[in-house]
């Protein structure tokens, strides 16, 4: 006799859930939210990871997939003592790729630097490289919301504006990572874990900023006056100034200043600009960056720059007035710099801005990855194969919008579909 219990077990055991009525377990079903989506809910599925940096960074929280086009915010403590940090302890990253975090681009603020406080670099074995700055001096203490955008090869940073970036810049040495922040800044040694946990993953944000100069460069030109003989300077910069002082004064030595409040920022640098390199190699003896602000405190830096350039016999170019000109002006600078990788698309989306070239230029970084060069084939292939299809079907759809310059349109929607058709 069948008792009643036995009938509703073998009811509960043998039918067919709700959310599984074919009885598959599918792609979709198993993927889950990579945008507009917390590290903290990443972590609650297991899909979030904490990679050190040796003390360099302190701890990084990023997601444990990788990926290649996507942005990360967060809101950050400017810790540190003033002086103290000339690179990014405060920072958010992507495409990250080793667990000492040694592999990443990073967007973040470092105020040892004078009139250079936020900007980009990058991490390639155990070198960094800044890749752009903008010019700024930023108190330490203050709580700031940065974010760090890469599609395709462009990089861009974000700083208390969400929607325009402070520094763009154009580099093809890493393909994909893990997309997160540091969760320590160094101001007491507080983590800033929660913090970075709240950060969201994004979809990239677009559209760029137009470059106001493009400059042939070794080194920008460097102004640094002392801030005690200037007026109309951030406040913060003057009280740093009078701790000094007053600490001299009585007879502490600047070794001991610096022990108890960090090395005091005692200049400004009114020759600096906000600027963006593209492709920056320490190979080549030159490089070519765009500039997108002039100094915060003299104006006029953009053309200090410029006559600079000039009377180093460097490049000095004209921004483009359209795509055909930059693209007239890549190819005549690629002759000079056969090294760069990225293509025409991405220098004219990092002088004009638009959109529409970064859809280009994103199309391009996939069908070279994929199925021309394969220059980082093996780190693209670390990206969840759904993510690439959504990726690429996404900015399918954005270029079968776009009614102006049809033919390229064309040419790069058909590149993206044989990406499709091929597979990776």
């Amino acid at each position: 006799m069948i008792k009643l219990p036995d009938l509703v077990l073998d009811y509960h055991r043998l039918k067919v859930p709700l959310d599984h009525p074919d009885r598959s377990v599918t792609r979709a079903k198993l993927e889950y939210p990579t945008a507009n989506v917390t590290l903290a809910y990443l972590g609650a599925i297991n899909k979030a990871t904490v990679l050190t940096a040796n003390g360099v960074h302190g701890l990084f929280i990023g997601t444990s997939d990788s990926f290649t086009d996507k942005a990360f915010e967060a809101v950050i403590n400017v810790g540190g003592s003033a002086g103290t940090d000339t690179y990014m302890k405060v920072c958010v990253g992507g495409r990250v790729t080793t667990h000492k975090i040694y592999n990443s681009y990073l967007a973040g603020i470092a105020t040892g630097l004078t009139t250079a406080d936020f900007g980009i670099e990058k991490w390639v074995g155990r070198t960094r490289t800044t890749l752009g700055s903008e010019a700024v001096d930023i108190d330490v203490g203050t709580d700031m919301r940065i974010k760090i955008s890469i599609s395709g090869s462009t990089i861009k940073g974000f700083r208390v504006d969400m929607t325009t970036p402070k520094v763009t810049v154009t580099d093809t040495s890493l393909a994909s990572g893990s997309f997160g922040g540091s969760a320590t800044t160094s101001f007491d040694n507080e983590p800033q874990t929660g913090s970075i946990l709240l950060g969201l993953l994004l979809a990239p944000s677009s559209p760029g900023v137009r470059a106001q100069a493009i400059l042939e460069v070794d080194v920008l030109s460097k102004h640094e006056v002392p801030i005690s003989g200037l007026e109309g300077l951030p406040e913060h910069l003057y009280v740093g100034v009078r701790r000094y002082e007053v600490l001299r004064r009585r007879g502490f030595t600047d070794d001991e200043v610096e022990l108890l409040f960090g090395k005091p920022q005692l200049y400004v640098d009114l020759n600096s600009v906000t600027w963006g390199s593209f492709e920056f190699s320490t190979k080549s003896p030159t490089n070519i960056v765009m500039i997108y602000g002039d100094n915060p405190y003299r104006s006029g830096a953009i053309d200090r720059q410029v006559e600079y350039a000039r009377s180093k016999n460097l490049k000095v170019i004209s921004p483009p007035k359209d795509y055909r000109e930059a693209v007239e002006q890549y190819n005549m600078l690629k002759k000079d710099f056969p090294h760069w990788l990225a293509g025409k698309d991405n220098y004219v989306y990092q002088v004009l801005g638009y959109e529409l070239f970064e859809l280009f230029q994103i199309a391009d970084f996939y069908y070279g990855e994929l199925i021309d060069h394969k220059t980082h084939y093996d780190q693209v292939k670390q990206v969840p194969p759904s993510e690439i299809e959504s990726e690429i079907n996404d900015v399918i759809r954005k270029l079968e919008k776009v009614t102006v310059l049809t033919e390229r349109r064309d040419k790069h929607i058909s590149k993206l579909k044989e990406v499709l058709k091929i597979g990776w």
